[in-house]
Formats: C-alpha cells, sequence, structure tokens
C-alpha cells in the first residue's frame, strides 16, 4: 500500500512539472524476465530528462488582414528526472507491472512468453491516467484592511495513455523493449481579466493528440537482492494534432491543426530491489498433479503410438524367418527321403 501510494505522488509531481509538453511514459526499469509468483520488485529510476515538442503551424491574421504563422516550441530539461516501476508476480509467467511517469500511473499486465533460462519475451499491455491542477492568484489589500483577490489563474491537466510494449532480456544483464502508446491530453487553462466590477473569465481548452514510440536499452547488474541497471530511452510521437477552443464571453473561437513532432531521450540508470519468489504450497502442489499425470498419460500414449508399428514390423518379419526356417526344414526331408528310396 505504501509502496502504490508513494507511485501515486511521484506522478502527480512529474505531471505538474511537464509544463505545455504532453507528458509521456518511457519504457524504462522494464525486463522481459518474470519476477516469480508471490515476488516483487520495486524499481526508481533517475537521470537526464531532454524532451523538445513542435506543435502544429496555426494560421492567423493580423489587424491589416495579412496572413501569420504561429507555430509553438517548447524544451523540457529536468536534472535529475524520475520514474518508477514495480512489479508482483501472479504466475510464474504472469505478473502485475505499474509504472509511474509523467504519463500518471500506468497499471498493466506482463506476459513472459517463455520459460527459457537464457532469454525470455514479454508482453506488456498498460494503460495510464494523470491529472494534475495548479492555480495561482494576488492577493492585495487596501487601506480599509480588506484583502481582495486579483488575476486569478488555473491550469489542469487530464491525460489518457494507452498501448503495448514487447520486452526481450538474456541472462547476461542485456535488456531492451521497444513500444507504442496511443496520448491524448486535455489542457484547460483559466485566468480573468479586467478590475473591479468589469472582469471577464477567458477559458483556454487545448486538446492534444498523438502517437508515441519508445525504445529503451539496457543491462542488469545484480547484487543479490538489489539490481543497478544502466539504461538509456527515446521516443518519438510524429503526427502530433492539437485543438484549440477560447472562449471569452460572449464569443468563442476554435482552431485545429496537424504535424507537430515530439522526442525525448532518458539517459540514467535504474536501482531495484526484488523479494524472493514463493514455491507452491502442498495444496498447489496437489491441484497440478492431474495436470501433470494427463500431460505425462498423453506423451506415453503418443510413445505407444509410435511403438506399435515398430513391434508390427518386427512381428511379422519374425513370422517371416518362421516360414522360411520351414520351408529349409520341407526341402531337406525330401532330399533325404530320396535318397533312402535309392
Amino acid at each position: 500500500m505504501r509502496s502504490s501510494l508513494w507511485l501515486l505522488g511521484l506522478a502527480v509531481t512529474a505531471g505538474l512539472s511537464t509544463g505545455c509538453l504532453v507528458p509521456r511514459s518511457m519504457t524504462l526499469g522494464q525486463m522481459a524476465a518474470p519476477v516469480g509468483r508471490g515476488a516483487m520488485e520495486v524499481g526508481v529510476f533517475t537521470g537526464v530528462q531532454y524532451a523538445t515538442q513542435t506543435d502544429p503551424p496555426f494560421t492567423t491574421q493580423d489587424a491589416s488582414g495579412g496572413t501569420l504563422t504561429n507555430q509553438k516550441k517548447n524544451v523540457a530539461f529536468a536534472l535529475p528526472g524520475a520514474e518508477a516501476n514495480l512489479q508482483y508476480g501472479f504466475t510464474d509467467q504472469v505478473g502485475l507491472n505499474v509504472h509511474a511517469s509523467p504519463a500518471g500511473v500506468q497499471p498493466g499486465v506482463k506476459w513472459t512468453l517463455n520459460t527459457s533460462r537464457v532469454a525470455n519475451v514479454a508482453l506488456l499491455p498498460a494503460v495510464a491516467f494523470g491529472y494534475g491542477s495548479v492555480g495561482s492568484a494576488l492577493y492585495t489589500a487596501g487601506a480599509d484592511g480588506v484583502q481582495r483577490e486579483n488575476s486569478p489563474t488555473s491550469n489542469t491537466s487530464f491525460t489518457f495513455l494507452g498501448g503495448l510494449k514487447v520486452l526481450v532480456s538474456h541472462r547476461s544483464g542485456f535488456y531492451a523493449g521497444v513500444g507504442y502508446d496511443f496520448t491524448i491530453n486535455r489542457s484547460l487553462s483559466s485566468y480573468v481579466i479586467g478590475t473591479g466590477n468589469v472582469q471577464d473569465k477567458v477559458d483556454t481548452l487545448t486538446i492534444t493528440t498523438g502517437h508515441q514510440i519508445s525504445a529503451a536499452v539496457g543491462l542488469d547488474i545484480a547484487f543479490g537482492m538489489v539490481h543497478l541497471r544502466p539504461e538509456v530511452a527515446f521516443a518519438v510521437t510524429p503526427g502530433l494534432a492539437t485543438s484549440v477552443t477560447v472562449r471569452q464571453p460572449p464569443n468563442e473561437t476554435n482552431a485545429s491543426a496537424g504535424g507537430g513532432f515530439g522526442f525525448a531521450i532518458f539517459p540514467g540508470f535504474s536501482i531495484a530491489v526484488d523479494s524472493p519468489r514463493r514455491e507452491k504450497t502442498a495444496q498447489e502442489e496437489e491441484e497440478e498433479a492431474p495436470k501433470k499425470r494427463r500431460r505425462g498419460d498423453d506423451d506415453d500414449e503418443d510413445e505407444d503410438d509410435d511403438e506399435a508399428p515398430a513391434k508390427r514390423r518386427s512381428k511379422r518379419g519374425s513370422d517371416d524367418e518362421d516360414e522360411g526356417g520351414d520351408d529349409e526344414g520341407g526341402s531337406s526331408r525330401k532330399r533325404r527321403s530320396a535318397d533312402d528310396d535309392e
């Protein structure tokens, strides 16, 4: 429970620090190898986070009627940046994975496709939900001592992300992953213009959608239950589309455009701590015993089916040999009978 609350707090803090950039989730601290039945692993990534985003171009007109093309570029740099990951094994191949990132809290299910001790491949479908809100205002007090609020502003942001990651890992410690995520971010900015009794509230609603492709490579160095993982992750978001609605009573304006682009790179390292896997109980062994026996019976039937033709062939060979022996014996008897008559 404490781990979940800590991940939630980290995600909210990271989400509020993204500014005008669309929040994203990277493939960090995630390996294909299963943690095992009943085992848990908690890891934290820290490093340098650099991201840039170029919004789609919008066309407007100036006061004289001329055409203007506006395109906004955002750049963010964080040191240290942070993400976190938690895993819990339901079985030896299937487990819960919860990732915390600027996109929010991202629960998913990791399914390791094979049981090899050399290399593993896993699929990780996941969705993320993130919400953040900040506000500010200027308070002034006059000679009468009454405090008044001026220029209040508020900004809220909601992010949804959903996609699939493919993870690979090797017993040497090398691991890598690639993923695709569909991202939608809804941001509302509100502020008040005017003074005194003549004030208007202006709302700007911005909805941005994108398709993120991410990848990461790293090396897992184990020290008992502690794992040190130097890694680097990057992501590209081609085809960003943005819709902007500005409401200032009694007017409302709408504009939309596509063709934006985003890029991010996060070099750093993760530190993870895991717990030992839980061994099967006697009841679980008894429940799985019939399945093992059925699998064994099927194998025996297959072996019997394979051996039956060989046995039949062996029997036919023995019969042929017996028949051949009888023929030879009969010929010998006939020759001895002819000699006696002579």
